[in-house]
């Protein structure tokens, strides 16, 4: 039986991404994030960080969650940028006038960005038990965590595939990526909990990021939290994700080759 075509653009994909700069940004900075920040700071918050309403955990303990989420943003990252390689480079052109559609073209990025997601977040996890943290694994939270993960990944994968399609040139794009990066990584629980001391405009901020959705779903998910608030977190999620992929669909739908 002969392989799906996505399929095959999905190992063309991975195949294109395995190199020493794809590698450093998908795991190396998440894994500088986890144990440089996860180090310094749990010397700091000695007292521990409050999940929920009587549950406090160790700083580490809460942070690896929220570095696992990143694996969903920095994977969601590869779609857009091969986009715009391949028109730039004529592959997209060529891949359209061999045996692909383009949904072929598009089921293959996203499904070589939810790979790398799971490679990502398996890695970052088996990082993240040396410290050693307290995490606890059931059925529930491993499958709520699949749900944040695939969601998450093809909520940024279209995200970026947007910007893609509507970048005129790869320095607008990535300029817009590199602020996106910092903005939606820093401004997210990610890295740090929102409390009755966080400034009105950052908990406006980060609350409507989508990488605090993800980062609270697997926290909530991961150290037994899971509440009303969870499931309500992966309804956003889930119609935040379908908005931004029929909206890149779209726009994917008028892509021409060439730049």
């Amino acid at each position: 039986m002969r392989m799906p075509a996505f399929l095959r653009l999905t190992i063309r994909n991975i195949i294109v991404n395995i190199d020493i700069g794809t590698l450093i940004f998908m795991l190396g900075l998440p894994t500088l994030y986890l144990f440089v920040m996860g180090f310094m700071f749990q010397g700091i918050v000695t007292a521990g960080v409050p999940v929920g309403a009587a549950k406090t955990v160790s700083y580490t303990t809460f942070l690896a969650p929220g570095i696992i989420a990143l694996e969903s943003f920095t994977a969601g990252n590869i779609g857009g940028s091969m986009l715009w390689s391949d028109r730039r480079w004529g592959m997209f052109e060529r891949i359209m006038v061999g045996p692909f559609r383009r949904i072929d073209y598009l089921l293959g990025i996203i499904t070589v960005s939810i790979f790398f997601a799971f490679v990502g977040s398996l890695i970052m996890l088996g990082f993240a038990l040396t410290i050693p943290i307290s995490l606890h694994v059931t059925i529930e939270s491993v499958l709520l965590s699949v749900f944040a993960i695939i969601v998450g990944t093809m909520l940024f994968s279209s995200l970026f595939l947007i910007i893609s399609g509507l970048s005129k040139s790869m320095q607008a794009y990535n300029t817009i990526t590199i602020v996106l990066f910092f903005m939606l990584d820093f401004a997210s629980t990610s890295f740090y909990p929102i409390t009755s001391k966080t400034p009105e405009w950052l908990r406006i901020m980060s609350g409507s990021n989508p990488l605090s959705f993800i980062a609270n779903i697997l926290r909530d998910s991961l150290i037994l939290n899971v509440t009303s608030g969870t499931l309500f977190y992966a309804l956003i999620l889930f119609i935040v994700m379908v908005a931004f992929l029929l909206t890149s669909l779209r726009i994917y739908k008028n892509i021409r080759s060439g730049i």
